[in-house]
């Protein structure tokens, strides 16, 4: 039986047997592509091994030799690596829904802090009146419910893919800026209900709370249990076992986001983010699929929200800001909005502008006069400065998705914007320049047409003259 007609298993069997043969694919696909375009490949092969050895070749050579050195470069430590994995996995949780499906999402640090305060209440002692430990390595008797990271990390993506659909519900049949202002309010209120949890009063049938601090108000829940594996703690004082459980959970991400950005649905989505009339006129159930859009770029946010909170030990309302949002926004515009690994790079790259850049440049500043103003205090400026840049010179961002790119670089120069307009009028130029140069070629193919026509008319002329 070829490849073509094995049956599809349906389910999380399938599922699980297309990720092993496609596993199995991979070292045929990299000599493949090693043949076609062996420096990219190369350049990417040598990226990614840099990426897993840089924990260790920061521990062991960038922070000694910084420490050593007279003027030290910005490398990020651990803790800022492990916040920048953090938030590419939120990029890709908001790239399929604002860039596959083309939604705007302003609320998705709300997500975010869902997945969070999932951690917080089942894996600490915030409720000490109730003794639940399963699977965990708390000691036997310690009061609060106790869950283990692995267990965490679905739940969280069920949490916040819940809260996802139950937004988009009454709400997806609005569009554009209504969408816009309802996902706003749905993220400035989330944050705000967590941090108004803490003395709650309430009665129903058996149910009956006095006074109770669900939330732990304004200081939050502390502690939450670090992630533990193989007797190995994974929390903010692990140093690089954290960034490796991160990397674990970026991958599972990128393996999933590229599943569905490959899948019937993640053509529906992009058929929805081009013209929703004609997709919804082409069969497609608009309602249903952007419905599940949102239901599963929010469980990206939980997986988020859950790492945040085991990795620091602590989580607080103050953490969820909307400016959260914004940045996250920001990432996925600037990397390359619709494409999974541009989102990547715009949020290690803004995450390490943020937290490690600024901070050094104003260490040095601060060196050469303590009066110079400190650029950490103006990111935001910063980042917006950017953003205009890139609208006037690169509006498809760094890694472009191939059709957006596709539509940016062969728009009408007087419709084009930034690249796509100086490209438009290279391409008016050179269009020019090849009708010139097919015009020439006609003419000279009429010319020597003409000229043999003259030559067998002479021929003939000369045949029939009588001897």
């Amino acid at each position: 039986m070829s490849a073509a007609a094995k049956p599809i298993k349906p389910g999380l069997v399938g599922w699980f047997g297309y990720l092993l043969e496609s596993a199995m694919a991979v070292p045929g696909a990299y000599r493949d592509a090693l043949v076609r375009r062996p420096r990219r490949t190369i350049a990417l092969t040598a990226l990614i091994v840099f990426g897993l050895l840089y924990p260790i070749l920061n521990r062991q050579i960038f922070q000694p030799w910084n420490r050593a050195s007279t003027f030290p470069l910005p490398f990020p430590e651990d803790a800022v690596v492990t916040f920048m994995i953090i938030f590419a996995i939120m990029a890709i949780g908001l790239n399929i829904v604002a860039g596959f499906a083309g939604l705007l999402d302003l609320g998705y640090v709300a997500f975010y802090a869902l997945g969070a305060y999932t951690a917080a209440f089942f894996a600490s002692p915030h409720f000490g009146s109730v003794t639940f430990i399963l699977f965990s390595e708390a000691p036997p008797g310690f009061p609060g419910i106790h869950l283990p990271f692995w267990i965490l990390v679905p739940l969280g993506f069920l949490v916040a893919a819940t809260f996802g659909v139950l937004l988009g519900a009454p709400t997806l049949r609005l569009r554009g800026d209504y969408l816009a202002i309802v996902t706003l309010g749905f993220g400035e209120i989330v944050p705000v209900v967590f941090k108004n949890l803490s003395a709650v009063n309430f009665e129903f049938g058996p149910i009956r709370l006095v006074n109770a601090n669900l939330t732990g108000g304004n200081l939050g829940i502390n502690p939450i249990d670090a992630p533990r594996f193989f007797g190995i703690s994974f929390g903010s004082n692990s140093g690089i076992a954290a960034v490796y459980l991160g990397l674990i959970l970026l991958l599972g991400a990128i393996v999933v986001a590229r599943n569905l950005e490959r899948s019937r649905m993640g053509r529906a989505w992009m058929a929805i983010r081009e013209d929703e009339v004609a997709a919804e006129m082409m069969g497609i159930n608009t309602v249903r699929t952007k419905l599940l859009a949102f239901g599963l770029g929010a469980s990206f946010a939980g997986v988020a929200g859950v790492m945040q909170a085991s990795y620091q030990g602590i989580t607080t309302s103050d953490f969820f800001q909307f400016s959260t949002s914004i940045l996250v926004l920001i990432m996925i515009i600037l990397g390359g909005i619709g494409n999974i690994w541009g989102v990547i790079v715009g949020a290690l790259g803004l995450v390490f502008l943020d937290s490690t850049f600024l901070p050094y440049l104003g260490l040095r500043f601060t060196a050469i006069n303590p009066d110079l103003p400190n650029p950490s205090q103006f990111n935001f400026l910063i980042f917006g400065i950017l953003l205009v840049v890139m609208m006037r010179f690169r509006p498809e961002g760094f890694i472009p998705n191939r059709q957006r790119a596709a539509e940016l670089r062969h728009a009408p120069p007087g419709q084009a914007i930034g690249s796509a307009a100086v490209l438009g009028e290279e391409a008016l130029a050179d269009e020019a320049k090849a009708d010139e140069i097919a015009a020439e070629q006609v003419a000279e193919v009429e010319a020597e047409a003409a000229a043999a026509a003259d030559a067998e008319a002479e021929s003939a002329t000369e045949g029939d003259q009588p001897r």
